[in-house]
């Protein structure tokens, strides 16, 4: 008799991801780690069939059931590659299920792209640090272990949501001015342009610290004052709202490697509540203070909840509620301007240390998104963004270097125009 395959609902945050995945906007991230020198792809394959065994819901296909799409295991085995492909291509094609990461490598990086579904930004951290460490141990015989993470399989693989769901009063009804919308024109064939600044993470944290806020309230509001520069006058009208996507392990004691996390929305009228920067700064300093809460965190979670515990939601056939699920993600798409996510520090142990030059992460998105995340006193932020424009880019950066912080700057914008040039000589 054949055994019987395990399968695992999706938590509640992953489940607006498959109906609302296109190829315009797949709902993958990437992850990067870059070595001080090339990588060794037969290390790297050793490396992930070992670190495959440590996350087991990483071996998931994702499939339709009656009511929701559901992740089933399978024994489908996962290949390094080389990178061919345009950043964070789609992963997830419900004509040909498959597993819904790829991990590549080009020269001395190495690439963890995941599909939205199956983990977020802080699960999908912890695959590829324990990847890197894996491949770093077998390539150099390090005697380290990588202790901070020693969750279970159970615990990685947990369902954070349904464990600390329960209903609880919100004010998400709450009516908000139409966001500031960002146009202009795409990127041919659905590309992304990556632009990567790399800066002192002491100098930027100082100086966040100068002006009495964190490096997140800091860097936000940098970003919407770099957005502000780029609006006419007659769109000033609206606020610029900026998405945050935050870790509830911090608030909720999980080890969860899938989704776990919610989404606060930090809203500056500069027409309103001014232009100055002390202006912008105190007020999204205010508003993080304000959503960062047990209570306001709690009704999050409920809220991401209430599809699947809606009993009449329940009950709809899942082609019936595809529609709905994307209709609600374009109304969703109207209520922010920009997003902004913050990974935090990145740890590995010491002798695995000396061979990473950087982590560095971005995103599929149909509107820009700025992320960030540090090791040692490397602070890499990138900014995503199909738009052929990259004056947000420019903006953000130079108000950095006006303030006396050192950033080098690369994009693959540079690939693309040299991509094009050669295509019209054909």
């Amino acid at each position: 008799m054949a055994k019987r395959k395990q399968w695992s609902r999706l938590d509640n945050a992953a489940k607006i991801f498959p109906p609302t995945s296109t190829n315009r906007d797949t709902k993958v991230f990437r992850f990067v780690c870059e070595l001080n020198e090339p990588v060794d792809s037969t290390f790297l394959q050793d490396a992930l069939d070992e670190t495959i065994q440590e996350f087991p819901l990483y071996r998931s296909i994702l499939k339709k059931g009656l009511f929701w799409y559901y992740l089933e295991e399978s024994n489908l085995h996962a290949q390094v590659t080389e990178e061919v492909l345009p950043v964070c291509s789609p992963i997830y094609n419900e004509d040909r299920p498959g597993l819904l990461f790829r991990v590549l490598y080009y020269q001395k990086r190495i690439h963890l792209e995941v599909f939205h579904v199956l983990s977020d930004g802080t699960g999908a951290m912890q695959f590829l640090r324990t990847l890197v460490f894996s491949y770093l141990s077998k390539k150099y015989g390090i005697s380290e272990q990588l202790a901070d993470y020693d969750a279970s399989q159970d615990q990685k693989s947990q369902d954070a949501f349904y464990q600390y769901y329960h209903k609880t009063k919100n004010d998400h009804t709450k009516k908000r001015c139409p966001a500031y919308r960002l146009r202009g024109t795409r990127l041919p064939e659905n590309r992304i342009g990556i632009t990567e600044g790399f800066l002192s993470a002491k100098a930027v944290l100082q100086k966040a610290h100068e002006n009495d806020a964190t490096l997140s309230e800091f860097l936000v509001s940098l970003l919407m004052c770099s957005i502000f520069e780029g609006m006419a006058v007659r769109e000033r009208n609206r606020p610029v709202v900026i998405t945050v996507p935050v870790d509830l392990r911090r608030f909720f004691p999980a080890q969860t490697a899938r989704n776990f996390f919610g989404v606060i929305q930090i809203s500056h009228h500069f027409q309103k509540d001014g232009q100055e920067f002390s202006q912008v700064l105190s007020n999204v300093r205010e508003s993080f203070r304000q959503q960062l809460t047990q209570e306001n965190l709690q009704g999050i979670i409920s809220r991401y909840s209430t599809l699947e515990n809606n009993p009449f939601i329940k009950a709809i056939p899942l082609p019936v509620k595809i529609p709905i699920l994307r209709i609600s993600g374009l109304l969703a798409e109207g209520e922010d301007t920009a997003a902004f996510s913050n990974i935090g520090r990145v740890s590995i142990p010491a002798q695995a240390a000396e061979h990473i030059r950087l982590f560095d992460v971005f995103v599929s998105t149909k509107r820009p998104q700025l992320c960030l995340c540090s090791f040692g006193d490397t602070l890499a932020i990138s900014v995503s963004s199909q738009l052929t424009d990259t004056g947000i880019q420019r903006r953000f950066f130079r108000r950095l270097t006006e303030m006396g912080i050192s950033v080098q700057v690369v994009s693959n914008l540079e690939q693309y125009s040299r991509e094009e040039e050669a295509h019209a000589q054909v």
